[in-house]
């Protein structure tokens, strides 16, 4: 009886944070592979999940939906080609799971250009918000910050 109760939790039992982690953190592997290849319908409806709000030290701003968050996205693109860019590494992940149903995923990148040289600043960071929605991780913030400052999973940091 007890293997058959065992059983039944193995198979009926929530994914553990390990899991979560996981899925959050690929998440957002894939996100960067997606925006590498300039997939702005991609990503503006299987990865993010709208309204979206981005914020960091050039302010605040909420796309209300996934033309608004195609919108930003080309623009951004423009912006970056004209500096050279080819394409943004992750160069390290720090995955915090809050609840079932919500993470963060610190995320440090550079953007290197044609030449293979990073983009200044070398290393940038960006706090993504992802919430479990309709058991698929979506993106529904994320924030630009300091290097220095990133954030733990203890509470109270």
């Amino acid at each position: 009886m007890s293997s058959l109760f065992f059983l039944f939790l193995t198979i009926v039992a929530p994914t553990t944070p390990i899991d979560d982690a996981a899925d959050a953190s690929a998440k957002v592997y894939e996100y960067f592979s997606l925006f590498n290849e300039k997939d702005t319908q991609k990503i503006a409806n299987e990865i993010y999940a709208t309204p979206l709000h981005i914020g960091g030290a050039t302010g605040h701003r909420v796309l209300a939906d996934a033309e608004a968050a195609v919108e930003n996205l080309t623009n951004l693109y423009e912006q970056i080609d004209a500096q050279g860019w080819k394409e943004s590494r992750i160069k390290d992940v720090v995955v915090c799971v809050a609840s079932e149903s919500l993470a963060f995923v610190d995320t440090q990148y550079s953007r290197i250009d044609q030449s293979g040289t990073p983009i200044p600043p070398t290393l940038r960071t960006n706090l993504y918000v992802l919430q479990k929605l309709d058991g698929d991780w979506r993106i529904v913030a994320f924030y630009s910050h300091d290097n220095d400052k990133r954030p733990g999973c203890a509470p109270g940091h």
